[in-house]
């Protein structure tokens, strides 16, 4: 596994999932988070830079995704995070990102509770609900295709000076 990080790089580039409210609000506010819609919307339309609105003209908030992962039976699931979302975060990652060194996409999880982190496969899962609560779906082949052994914690401090694991930053997807 990685080292923790400790540094707001995952603010400026790469990928990542984030779960941690008081991290995502020193990005932004809640009304400059757009959802995963939106971002396939984008996708689609070739990214276009008069309604992209990039935070701070680096980064790209979106949420929903775990809607989504709870309407479709895992299978479904898995296989429509792989040719949909998936090219979309790598396109953005290509023609937004500069390669990911210059923009960031963060994708908000509001439960974190429902990642987990299975050492055998060394992947990260979701938690599935509902109907299929004793599945999972591997987030990082979804998300990151597969490409944990990059993959570090975020681990920010909060008011109370504690540690807080907030989320998992990957630099660049292949």
């Amino acid at each position: 596994m990685n080292p923790d990080l400790h540094d707001d790089t995952w603010i400026r580039c790469g990928t990542s999932l984030l779960w941690e409210a008081e991290a995502l609000h020193r990005v932004c506010s809640a009304e400059n988070v757009r959802s995963l819609r939106e971002f396939l919307r984008l996708y689609r339309a070739g990214w276009p830079e008069d309604t992209l609105a990039l935070i701070n003209n680096r980064t790209l908030v979106i949420a929903g995704l775990e809607a989504a992962m709870d309407t479709l039976p895992p299978d479904e699931a898995e296989e429509w995070y792989e040719q949909t979302v998936y090219p979309a975060v790598l396109d953005f990652q290509e023609h937004v990102a500069d390669g990911g060194r210059e923009a960031a996409l963060l994708i908000w999880l509001a439960d974190r509770s429902r990642v987990f982190y299975h050492a055998a496969e060394n992947a990260y899962h979701w938690h599935c609900s509902g109907a299929y609560r004793q599945s999972s779906l591997p987030l990082g082949r979804c998300i990151w295709n597969g490409a944990e052994s990059s993959v570090r914690r975020i681990v920010t401090f909060g008011a109370d000076k504690k540690e807080t694991w907030a989320g998992l930053f990957h630099p660049r997807i292949s």
